[in-house]
């Protein structure tokens, strides 16, 4: 009888959106059998999954590395830690860097670092601005393409933003060519100008609360996403749009998809858990751009959203600053560093709305690690727990309750967002292409593990 690399036995596996109390043979990175409890399989290690439950990895197709030219945020090597106890086995990262990965050479020289650095699988969004460029970046294997309708202060570089429509089209029609997807941050940048000019004219303070309130004004994401729904329809381009946290943004969304239209959207945690209260009590730590005010329609309908199918997945929007890079929000908001850190607790923060009841845990698997794999060109290879997929897993104890702290964080930045929060559902063990890369928060995978993840046409 053969003998394989590993058994995870005693647990109740997710197949096919159950859990199924089963046992998984991995060999040479993948699984190769799914078992009955008992059932004859031998192998060399066995992982003992009694009382957990097994889940793929999560896909993360929004994390902000740092790298290069800003890591003392965060760096490769920081944050794909940081994902592995958090229960991420493969992230896609931003060109938002300096300098922007907007050239070939710039591409390869980022590719070149994570290869030595990244303990996870990872891929990378390049810039989208240049429609000369964009088909070179694609035969590089660039796995797609990233571009911001914002601009303005770092985060939100000018130099990969296009607010003009003519130049969106040229854009697009050059991704459209690639088959890869198209990554947008949507924003309607004029209208945020005069809604600023007007705040100010009112005599409001540049603080992080006006910010907040001109920032998330509805009217500024949906008249953007409209603009990029009609653009897709005129290129065909596959677009994929971010920060969907607008009620009517949602409802465009949803019938751009009942007409047929190529279009997914993700939203990332911090828009639907983070609110005013926390503002008040967290100044310094919670970013106002991720701040939704306590809206009732845009709540519902991001609810809705999530567990309609409207929103493809949920996606972290990792994008660590220092505490004191984020001091400046108090004076001047509109110049302060924007995000926060997310992957340490990433698994557990939605783990929560399902003990809450507010997501089935199909619902979450899908959002997570099945909707980004298909996004990405990797499922069925990752983001399910079948024959013939990587062994990308991580095993929770869903009941396991636990109030987060800054203290054993992996993030370089060494804070959380959700400072004094109970979670309820906590990854023991996330394991990579069968390789256990983290356990009990102690992170044991090595730098340059990570395989590059490159773009998949569609």
């Amino acid at each position: 009888m053969a003998s394989y690399a590993t058994r995870v036995h005693g647990g109740r596996v997710y197949l096919r959106g159950e859990l199924v109390t089963a046992d998984l043979l991995i060999d040479e990175g993948q699984i190769v059998a799914v078992m009955r409890p008992g059932e004859a399989g031998d192998a060399r290690d066995t992982i003992d999954a009694t009382g957990k439950v097994v889940l793929p990895g999560i896909i993360d197709t929004h994390a902000h590395t740092r790298e290069p030219g800003y890591t003392q945020k965060e760096d490769l090597h920081t944050a794909s830690r940081a994902a592995a106890v958090g229960g991420i086995t493969t992230m896609i990262d931003m060109p938002n860097v300096e300098p922007p990965t907007d050239t070939v050479e710039k591409y390869l020289e980022k590719r070149e670092l994570a290869a030595n650095k990244s303990i996870i699988d990872w891929g990378h969004w390049s810039a989208g601005t240049n429609p000369e460029e964009i088909p070179k970046l694609a035969a590089a294997g660039a796995t797609g393409f990233k571009t911001f309708q914002v601009s303005g202060a770092y985060p939100h570089d000018p130099r990969l933003a296009l607010n003009d429509e003519g130049k969106l089209v040229a854009s697009f029609r050059a991704i459209a060519e690639t088959g890869l997807p198209s990554l947008m941050h949507p924003f309607n940048q004029s209208l945020f100008d005069r809604l600023t000019d007007e705040a100010f004219a009112a005599g409001k303070p540049s603080n992080w609360r006006t910010f907040s309130e001109v920032y998330t004004t509805e009217s500024i994401w949906h008249t953007a996403v409209n603009t990029l729904i009609n653009l897709q329809a005129l290129t065909g381009v596959r677009l994929h749009v971010l920060h969907t946290h607008s009620a009517g943004s949602l409802r465009l969304i949803r019938a751009a998809k009942e007409r047929g239209q190529r279009v997914s959207c993700a939203i990332d945690p911090k828009y639907y858990h983070l609110n005013l209260a926390d503002l008040d009590r967290l100044t310094g730590r919670v970013c106002p751009a991720g701040f939704v005010p306590e809206d009732e329609e845009r709540m519902a309908e991001i609810w809705r959203s999530l567990n309609d199918g409207t929103i493809d997945m949920i996606d972290s929007d990792h994008a660590p600053h220092t505490l004191d890079e984020l001091k400046q929000m108090d004076d001047d908001a509109w110049h302060s560093a924007m995000g926060s850190p997310q992957y340490d607790w990433q698994y557990s923060i939605t783990l929560t709305d399902v003990a809450a009841g507010k997501l089935s845990l199909t619902r979450a698997v899908e959002l997570l690690s099945e909707q980004p794999a298909k996004l990405v060109g990797i499922h069925p290879k990752k983001g399910q727990l079948l024959p013939g997929s990587d062994a990308d897993l991580v095993l929770v104890d869903l009941e396991r309750k636990h109030t987060l702290t800054d203290e054993g964080l992996q993030t370089k930045s060494g804070w959380t967002p959700y400072l004094g929060r109970e979670v309820t559902g906590v990854v023991e063990l996330t394991m990579l292409r069968g390789t256990v890369i983290a356990k009990d928060r102690q992170v044991l995978g090595q730098a340059g593990y990570g395989r590059y993840i490159p773009g998949t046409p569609q």
